[in-house]
């Protein structure tokens, strides 16, 4: 079996893969102040309450973004699983060409979404990841990492909007049932939410100028449903698409 970790701002994502089958995933919040022994433990307990035998694993593969985490990752993987994790970067050889100025500024989860969504839905393709930015990665026709864009994601935007002004107090975020709100916590949804969408879909509209053809769009990340089921311009949403990715990478480079 495989562990496959994909380490991001706001939260971590552990996939629990049997062969090439995804059979168990969680997701637990990124805390820099955790000791090896607190992940571990906790790691354990997840697999242990799911009837997940911790030694029937034979590989870790990690994507990281919080290079404080890594190492504690990288012993907690020593200790309680006595394996030595592929750790992704821009270094690693995935197969695929990444066509950036400098491919070492691309994120680890990024590869990953590019090298799953080529394997799962061909190319070209574009990946909305919603995470603690919300990234948008094109991909050609080859399978070659083109680019992308990063915006602010929404719930850091939400966090500041709170922060900043005095009389408007947390709400919800999800869809409203119209745009035009009667009260201050409507209109606040109504903001958030459609003005995500609207971001997102000129967004996607410009890359798919510039790239040409008709690419396949794919939402991912934890607030994906939250706004791109409402979008047409959106083709498939798969919330595991960065730990398929990592599944995949780890096949290609034993």
């Amino acid at each position: 079996m495989l562990l496959a970790i994909d380490i991001g701002n706001t939260n971590i994502v552990l996939g629990a893969f049997k062969q090439k089958q995804l059979i168990k995933s969680w997701r637990i919040s990124t805390d820099p102040s955790k000791m090896v022994d607190e992940y571990g433990i906790l790691i354990r307990q997840l697999l242990q309450v799911s009837d997940i035998d911790c030694t029937t694993f034979k590989g870790i593969i990690i994507s990281c973004v919080v290079p404080s985490i890594l190492s504690a990752m990288l012993e907690m993987s020593d200790k309680y699983f006595h394996l030595s994790p592929v750790v992704l970067s821009a270094r690693v050889d995935v197969g695929i060409p990444l066509l950036y100025d400098n491919p070492e500024e691309i994120g680890s989860d990024r590869i990953a979404n590019t090298v799953g969504a080529y394997i799962e839905y061909g190319g070209p393709a574009i990946v909305v990841d919603f995470g603690t930015a919300t990234s948008f990665d094109a991909i050609s026709e080859e399978g070659a990492y083109l680019g992308g864009v990063i915006a602010p994601g929404i719930g850091i935007s939400a966090n500041a909007l709170f922060e900043r002004a005095a009389r408007l107090k947390r709400v919800e975020l999800r869809r409203p049932e119209q745009i035009i709100g009667k009260n201050t916590d409507a209109c606040v949804q109504s903001g958030f939410y459609y003005g995500f969408l609207g971001q997102m879909e000129e967004i996607i509209r410009r890359m798919k100028v510039e790239m040409g053809g008709d690419p396949t769009v794919i939402a991912t990340g934890g607030l994906a449903r939250l706004v791109a089921a409402d979008s047409l311009l959106v083709d498939k949403i798969d919330l595991d698409l960065t730990l398929k990715g990592l599944q995949i990478i780890y096949e290609r480079i034993q």
